[in-house]
């Protein structure tokens, strides 16, 4: 009996907290896989182009990933890879639905039961549905930056069982010179780490606190914001600085007193290798919808593992793509937690029939074939971007 081959590739943008750009592949024999991938232009094009060279094959992943990446240009980066990465992990979930097997399995094997995740608390404000089912951060800085906000948020997240916390220390616009600065001063320093002091002291040590910088600082800057965290006993400073100059990463990371955590612009093993060649960070922090996929997220954490580098998976997905990401989590050793940023969002469950899949801080990947996941498409489409993907996605 000859196996099953790839009818057709389709995508549908659901508009959460984030784009969420779902993938769906259909077998000749009525089989569905679901991927995610990281959001941006052009993901439908990509994704047609790779449905005319994949269609009729069988689902051999490696195989159909090095047939996309050698006929579509500028496959090493950008939209491409990120399209690529979502039309990876929905085969992969179809190759454990054809062989009875969870994705983890397929990996290699779990080395974990379960794996943590951290909650993103933002700048100490959720979001809000602004109409037409989009959902923005609140971000100014009368709501957003206030310690009563940050600490309540926390509580928050800690009552809901989360071990780990992140919050953003980004400059608010009303504070900076023009918006394309990277040079501040004290003023600015203690400002954006004022609110830390409060959090440590309402949570105690029964939490881990991140920060997230999100590229804003130059180095002397990042380093001055590193020392002022420091004193809050922070477990990262992420993205201190832009991720283009591996450098200057390097000089942030070996003069702060906060371990550094970067990765999530990066795209595959090739620019993941010079960051930690280098030595230029603490905490390796790719973005599987992004970075190539599941065997590429594999790839990159044997490397880090050789150079005593930790993992975390940044993450802005729906639940399929952080379902993904606990699977090829679970198979990590040196693993540290999964990002969740969709806290304020209550419809976010509903996207998968199983409904929530973080329970008090963790997910436990299923031991059903493929993801574990099925996609709520009635959700889905609910909150479809364009109406006209739809009918083309059912």
């Amino acid at each position: 009996m000859s196996e099953p081959t790839i009818k057709s590739v389709r995508v549908l943008t659901v508009m959460g907290n984030f784009e969420w750009p779902i993938v769906k592949v259909e077998l000749s024999n009525g089989l569905v896989g679901y991927g995610e991938c990281h959001r941006g232009p052009g993901i439908k094009e990509v994704l047609r182009r790779a449905e005319e060279l994949i269609r009729g094959k069988e689902v051999n992943i490696e195989y159909l990933l090095r047939l996309i990446r050698r006929h579509i240009p500028n496959s090493e980066w950008g939209i491409v890879n990120n399209a690529i990465s979502g039309l990876e992990t929905a085969l992969w979930d179809l190759k454990g639905k054809l062989t009875g097997l969870p994705v983890y399995e397929l990996l290699g094997g779990k080395v974990r039961d379960r794996v943590a995740v951290y909650a993103d608390l933002h700048a100490g404000a959720g979001i809000i549905e602004t109409g037409g089912k989009r959902w923005v951060e609140l971000a100014s800085t009368e709501v957003a930056y206030n310690v009563e906000n940050y600490i309540r948020r926390a509580r928050e997240a800690m009552n809901m069982g989360f071990r780990y916390i992140k919050f953003d220390v980004d400059v608010p616009e009303k504070m900076m010179e023009t918006e394309f600065d990277r040079t501040f001063g004290m003023r600015i320093v203690k400002f954006v780490t004022s609110f830390i002091g409060g959090v440590r002291d309402a949570v105690k040590y029964d939490v881990d606190i991140m920060i997230d910088g999100h590229w804003a600082f130059s180095v002397p800057t990042a380093i001055a914001i590193a020392r002022e965290l420091a004193k809050y006993d922070v477990f990262w400073f992420e993205d201190p600085v832009p991720p283009e100059n591996i450098d200057a990463m390097r000089e942030v990371r070996l003069k702060s007193p906060v371990p550094i955590a970067t990765g999530e612009k990066l795209y595959r093993l090739s620019q993941f290798r010079e960051l930690i060649e280098k030595e230029a960070t603490d905490i390796i922090h790719p973005d599987v919808q992004r970075l190539g996929g599941l065997l590429e997220m594999k790839k990159i954490a044997y490397l880090a593992e050789e150079y005593y580098v930790p993992v975390a998976i940044h993450n802005i997905s729906s639940p399929i793509g952080t379902m993904a990401n606990a699977h090829v989590a679970a198979t990590i050793g040196d693993f540290i937690a999964i990002e969740w940023h969709a806290i304020d969002l209550p419809w976010w469950p509903d996207m998968v029939k199983e409904g929530m899949i973080i329970k008090e801080g963790y997910i436990t990947p299923p031991r059903r074939p493929g993801l574990g996941v099925e996609l709520n498409e009635r959700v889905a489409v609910e909150h479809a971007k364009d109406p006209s993907e739809v009918k083309e996605f059912l």
